[in-house]
């Protein structure tokens, strides 16, 4: 893949990860007032899903056919990090009222919970991966 097209997708996926935990933490702090910011956040994060696992299999196919150890080691760790994510969810940690109100039962708390916290860690971990980037690049020089 092109080194502007990389570029490209990894900053338009960074600014929609921000969004959706902008609009997260504000329904987390005051889920009265930012009441509409959950469904907001939620077609969000469903549509950057919908979006990621496209781009992903369409450039994994690439990528297996190219290097296929890399492309293994880069499932387990999606695989590792979606586990980790599950174990850290925990259904009963929404209110009643909040679950009852939007018709949600405790299993799709967790779903959401898990998915949330995915990405938290890919945020961080592109953040982390740029950095790290950006100072390897300055030393080389």
């Amino acid at each position: 893949m092109k080194e502007s097209l990389r570029k490209i997708i990894t900053i338009a996926s960074l600014a929609i990860a921000l969004i959706v935990a902008v609009c997260a933490i504000l329904f987390a702090t005051n889920q009265e007032k930012f009441g509409g910011l959950f469904d907001v956040a939620f077609w969000i994060l469903v549509c950057f899903i919908v979006l990621s696992l496209a781009l992903w299999i369409f450039f994994g196919i690439i990528s297996v056919i190219k290097k296929p150890k890399k492309a293994l080691i880069a499932l387990g760790i999606i695989a590792v990090v979606l586990i980790v994510a599950f174990v850290l969810a925990g259904g009963d940690s929404m209110p009643q009222e909040f679950l009852s109100r939007y018709e949600t039962s405790e299993k799709t708390a967790k779903l959401i919970a898990t998915a949330c916290y995915t990405t938290y860690f890919a945020l961080l971990a592109a953040v982390v991966l740029m950095i790290y980037v950006e100072i390897s690049k300055a030393f080389k020089k």
